[in-house]
């Protein structure tokens, strides 16, 4: 299993806005070949938002990639939030 982490700057008052513009975008990704799940996660005090999908195996991953990126600019753009990082990691065992 392969897994995206993105991290984003928002402002903190945008963040609920933001939410609905990342479900939107989750719903599009979980229909993609190897998408195995996500979760969205907010720090609300920070203005922090980052988004962890999962996915079935590198070429998952890799195949992702553009569309990916294409729904986290959309997701973005009625908050005026910006993109810090997206990193890719090997999941070689699930927690629990």
């Amino acid at each position: 299993m392969h897994a995206r982490v993105a991290r984003y700057a928002i402002e903190p008052d945008q963040l609920v806005d933001a939410v609905e513009g990342f479900r939107e975008a989750g719903r599009e990704l979980a229909e993609l070949e190897g998408f195995q799940g996500g979760h969205l996660l907010i720090d609300y005090d920070q203005g922090a938002l980052l988004t962890f999908t999962l996915w079935e195996n590198r070429a998952a991953l890799d195949r992702s990639e553009v569309r990916a990126a294409g729904l986290r600019q959309r997701a973005l753009r009625e908050v005026d939030g910006e993109v810090q990082s997206v990193t890719r990691y090997e999941v070689p065992f699930a927690l629990g």
